[in-house]
């Protein structure tokens, strides 16, 4: 077992170390669904006591170098017992720490490096099934104002019918859409639950995401980045969870899953401000 964990930790190692890339004004920004740390089948970290300091190392080495990371299903206990707390163990060289506010199974937070925070807020959706919202956080960087949201919108829940369900996100993106609206520099990642190539299923739901390609937006994911189920369910693939930018360059769009940490992938890519 000390074995296959050490194995890990040196492959996530140098998949981080790989990444990194010279001060050229391009920086890494992350979007991940980490499943409150027990692989998305509770809403309690599963991380027994004795073995938080292998599995935080695997966690860090993972996220690697990213100057931004947002997360869905956040847990602020990073195990069982509670003593370690997520957002000092796991980020705790990142200068603005934004843990939101649970609400069920949703917990949207980010962690951003070398910025400055102007104000951060959540907002419940207007048109919802279940108590989702986004998180904002309006910062400073390289003298810019910048706005990134993290997002987790309603998950089908198994009805004949997932008409309804969809309608509900299409209205929560627009939300999104609208409230950036005026705003020059936006990052938006999370979990948007849209849902493809299921069995006997020829509907493209990735459609959903056009919306913000109408609204200006370089999207990550078009529907070709499978990014959950991650490990557990082979049989159901599905584009969830996506980046979605406006004023910035975007380049090196990467998924990647770890059979230890989430049953979601992680999607990250590297930004740039466009000229002005």
């Amino acid at each position: 077992m000390q074995k296959a964990i050490a194995g890990l930790l040196l492959a996530a190692a140098v998949a981080a170390g790989a990444a990194a890339k010279p001060d050229d004004g391009w920086f890494t920004f992350v979007s991940w669904n980490m499943g409150h740390h027990a692989m998305g089948l509770k809403a309690r970290p599963t991380i027994p006591p004795g073995q938080d300091e292998a599995y935080l190392h695997m966690y860090k080495a993972f996220i690697g170098d990213a100057r931004i990371v947002g997360v869905c299903e956040y847990s602020a206990e990073f195990t069982t017992n509670q003593p370690m707390k997520t957002a000092e163990a796991l980020f705790g060289d990142y200068d603005v720490k934004i843990e939101g506010t649970r609400r069920g199974a949703q917990c949207d937070s980010i962690f951003l490096k070398d910025c400055k925070l102007i104000e951060s807020k959540e907002r419940e959706y207007p048109k919802r099934s279940q108590r989702v919202y986004y998180q904002l956080a309006r910062v400073m960087m390289e003298g810019r104002e910048v706005c990134v949201v993290e997002t987790h919108l309603d998950w089908d829940l198994g009805e004949k019918d997932e008409l309804p369900r969809r309608e509900y996100r299409a209205d929560q993106m627009r939300t999104i859409i609208a409230d950036m609206a005026k705003e020059k520099y936006v990052i938006i990642g999370g979990d948007f639950n849209i849902k493809n190539n299921h069995p006997g299923d020829t509907k493209d739901h990735a459609t959903e995401f056009d919306v913000f390609a109408e609204a200006g937006y370089t999207l990550a994911n078009r529907g070709q980045l499978i990014t959950w189920p991650s490990w557990h369910n082979p049989n159901r693939e599905c584009p969830i969870d996506n980046i979605m930018v406006k004023g910035f360059e975007m380049s090196d769009v990467q998924v990647r899953g770890h059979s230890k940490l989430s049953d979601h992938k992680m999607i990250s890519c590297r930004l740039k401000f466009k000229e002005k």
